[in-house]
């Protein structure tokens, strides 16, 4: 490994420098404007929870694929796009998005409900009023410290190109491992931030997660044995470098298409909508507490019914905004798919990305069924068909659909389907799971408005709700076998 010359680092001095007094800046705010110290640690707490909404922004345009083994603060298991290929331009004056990279981006949400609730408690444990946070000095400290955030990203990850070289996991998995360490040192510090001492730490601990970031993006390397301990320290904070190698290219005929058959519109707007509401049905208990838990802390510190009424407003937006993000991306992920016909293969193209996604012959297609069990299609008379394509590593069980027309579907591409009728379905079985299905809404919906009943209860009827979906959904999926 090559040491940096005298050049470099002076170099390195040179950039960080505005990171640095921004920084400092809280401080002299403190030490002579008359800040309450807890008002540093607010001004720091807002700035890094911008800085991880910021890195959901700048997730969207990492050019490297995510690896395979992500095990970190941010989690992204099998979300939809992820497998996505190509990218789009917004602007001329903006690298290309990629629509893979989109669950990280959204993948920060989590953390900015967590972190949310942890600012709003140490908050009301250490502010004695919220009226010093309106000062015009309050207000041009947070504006600087936001401010050189957007200067380095602008400068370092736009200007220099950063977004070439790293993966939306590692934009997204940096600011959450420096949020993660910072809340874990001020949990049990909380109580005594108003000492000096504290004081200190919080700001030597902003400091190095500053100076983290700030190196992981320059790449300065050392050699020094002493130095090994701090440099991987300091490289957890900066967070992961590793990225998967870049997939190869479909393998598709390059004439044009011969026929072309695309999914019906209707059916993947109304199948995202049932999996968002299924989905949010899930995370509604969990952060739903939470975000409650925000509200009425902030309506009672402020003393403000305002506050709360749009606390209140606000929730009915969010969830509005969290199943129609769903929806979207479900609908990114299979409506702008047109299935093709080239010469004796099939591809799989998304012509809004004008990328291939896969690509099969279609005499190599195995397992080829009719699903039976979406109630988008018994609802439309649609149809959706599944197949497997690939062997060995490469094997992989696609879908084609839904589509408004199965036996054009079964003709173009010479699928070995018999028939595209579905199966009748158990009469009885699919009763009983749509009669319990509308109890288990109806009963949760009673207690959730029902005077006389405890929050405790209330709670309970949105965790357990669910999970008890599950059991018609079961007995759905037997009635149509």
């Amino acid at each position: 490994m090559r040491s940096p010359s005298p050049s470099d680092r002076r170099g390195d001095l040179d950039d960080f420098r505005p990171i640095l007094l921004a920084n400092l800046l809280p401080l002299a705010g403190v030490l002579w404007l008359g800040w309450e110290p807890a008002t540093l640690v607010f001004l720091y707490g807002l700035e890094i929870l911008l800085s991880l909404v910021l890195a959901g922004g700048k997730a969207l345009f990492a050019q490297r694929p995510p690896p395979t083994d992500r095990d970190g603060v941010v989690s992204v298991s099998e979300a939809s796009l992820t497998a996505k290929r190509g990218s789009v331009r917004v602007s001329d004056s903006l690298p290309p998005i990629y629509p893979r990279n989109v669950p990280f981006a959204l993948g920060v949400t989590g953390g900015l409900v967590l972190y949310g609730v942890f600012l709003v408690v140490v908050l009301s444990l250490t502010l004695e009023s919220g009226s010093g946070l309106t000062r015009p000095d309050v207000l041009f400290g947070l504006l600087a410290l936001v401010g050189g955030q957007l200067v380095e990203t602008r400068r370092q990850y736009f200007g220099r190109r950063e977004y070439e070289r790293v993966s939306p996991y590692a934009v997204v998995e940096t600011p959450a491992r420096q949020l993660f360490v910072l809340v874990f040192v001020l949990i049990p510090l909380a109580p005594a931030l108003g000492s000096t001492g504290v004081l200190a730490v919080v700001i030597c601990l902003k400091l190095l997660v500053e100076w983290s970031s700030f190196r992981a993006s320059h790449d300065t390397e050392t050699e020094s044995a002493a130095n090994r301990f701090v440099a991987r320290f300091v490289g957890w904070f900066s967070g992961p470098t590793e990225s998967a190698d870049e997939r190869d290219p479909v393998r598709a005929p390059e004439t044009a298409p011969d026929e072309r058959v695309r999914p019906a519109r209707n059916a993947l707007l109304l199948e995202g909508a049932l999996l968002s509401i299924w989905t949010v049905a899930f995370f509604v208990p969990f952060f739903g507490t939470m975000w409650l838990f925000i509200v009425l802390a902030v309506t009672a510190w402020s003393g403000s019914l305002l506050l709360f009424w749009l606390g209140v407003v606000a929730s009915a937006l969010l969830l509005v905004v969290a199943l129609g993000i769903r929806v979207a991306t479900h609908y990114l992920e299979y409506g702008t798919l047109e299935y093709q016909r080239r010469g004796d293969y099939i591809v799989a193209y998304d012509h809004v990305l004008e990328e291939p996604q896969w690509a099969s012959s279609i005499y190599r297609l195995r397992d080829v069924t009719v699903v039976g069990d979406r109630i988008t299609d018994r609802l439309l008379g649609t149809r959706t068909i599944r197949v497997t394509t690939g062997i060995r590593s490469t094997e992989t069980e696609r879908r084609l659909g839904p589509v408004t027309d199965p036996e054009r579907l079964v003709e173009v591409f010479e699928l070995p389907v018999a028939t595209t009728d579905l199966e009748p379905v158990n009469r009885p079985l699919a009763a009983g799971a749509v009669l319990l299905a509308v109890g288990i809404v109806l009963t949760a919906a009673a207690f959730l408005v029902a005077p006389g009943v405890s929050v405790d209860a209330r709670l309970d009827a949105l965790v357990y709700a669910p999970f008890l979906m599950l059991v018609p959904a079961g007995l759905w999926k037997l009635a149509c076998r």
